[in-house]
């Protein structure tokens, strides 16, 4: 199945529309949305051409179901996943900080499977794909409140800064084997550990629960910039995505991949192939592409 949307297209929507102010939702009553939902709309409008000239939630919606095969909800991981495309997971910062992204219960992913921690079942999905893996991107916004705009805005996929799936179950497995080394019983949980009887009278258990803790794109990615040509506007909120190289290559060739070159052209938008370390093998070098522009 061809993939509806991808990352370009998201990146073409947003400097086109040449600003990152997040504005208010509706739902179908009027009343507004949560503030901490701007984001994730904002990024989903982009993912989903037309979506952003709506601002009722159900209007979006209907756009939305052409282009996702998931929309979101607070159980499940990612928060949209495109038909026959990749997964994305928007995270807000209120400020300029570039310190770590809090993931809760979720492990980081360089990609996501039909098994993966957290991810909607094939019931919930709108689309009947049989499907492997699918890359995932971090989106991280980092918000002015006082303008309601970004400072900055990292669209980066997972491949090219997280570990395989195997590095966090093995740490999973590592705390489930130590804590069933104790006199207490193990017992079967979607948490990390969940220990039966841990005093000698057995009237306390223990619960082990994972609570990650990601690093802020920029925090990993801002020494790839090229900074003699990184003169861009001072007010102007940065825009950066991070990929493969092969996957970048792949999606030049998608049907609905749009024409970034007139960005080029204008100084809008720079793009910059860089040799990134391997995640899972630090003596290797992975080929990756860094695209960096701003709106104002």
């Amino acid at each position: 199945m061809k993939a509806s949307t991808n990352i370009l297209v998201a990146l073409y929507n947003i400097l086109k529309r040449n600003s990152t102010v997040l504005t208010p939702i509706y739902k179908s009553n009027g009343a507004p949305n949560a503030a901490g939902d701007s984001l994730e709309f904002f990024i989903k409008d982009m993912f989903c051409t037309g979506a952003s000239q709506y601002f009722y939630e159900h209007e979006k919606n209907n756009v939305y179901a052409e282009y996702l095969s998931w929309t979101g909800d607070s159980s499940h991981f990612p928060d949209f996943i495109v038909k026959g495309g990749v997964g994305v997971e928007p995270k807000k910062i209120n400020n300029k900080s570039i310190g770590n992204l809090a993931l809760n219960s979720s492990y980081p992913k360089d990609y996501i499977y039909p098994d993966s921690q957290n991810i909607p079942g094939p019931e919930l999905l709108r689309e009947n794909e049989n499907w492997d893996k699918k890359e995932i991107i971090y989106v991280v916004g980092n918000l002015d409140k006082t303008s309601n705009k970004l400072f900055s805005l990292w669209m980066v996929y997972g491949n090219t800064f997280i570990a395989d799936k195997s590095v966090y179950l093995n740490i999973i497995e590592e705390i489930r084997t130590a804590v069933a080394k104790t006199n207490a019983t193990l017992s079967k949980s979607k948490e990390l550990a969940r220990a039966i009887g841990i005093d000698p009278l057995r009237h306390s258990n223990l619960r082990v629960r994972g609570m990650y803790e990601l690093n802020h794109p920029a925090f990993v990615f801002r020494q790839y910039i090229d900074d003699k040509n990184h003169v861009f506007p001072k007010d102007a909120t940065q825009i950066n995505v991070v990929m493969l190289k092969k996957d970048f290559l792949q999606l030049e060739k998608e049907e609905v991949s749009p024409d970034l070159t007139d960005f080029y052209n204008k100084g809008k938008l720079l793009k910059k192939e860089i040799l990134l370390p391997d995640p899972n093998d630090l003596n290797n070098k992975i080929e990756s592409v860094i695209l960096y522009g701003y709106t104002n």
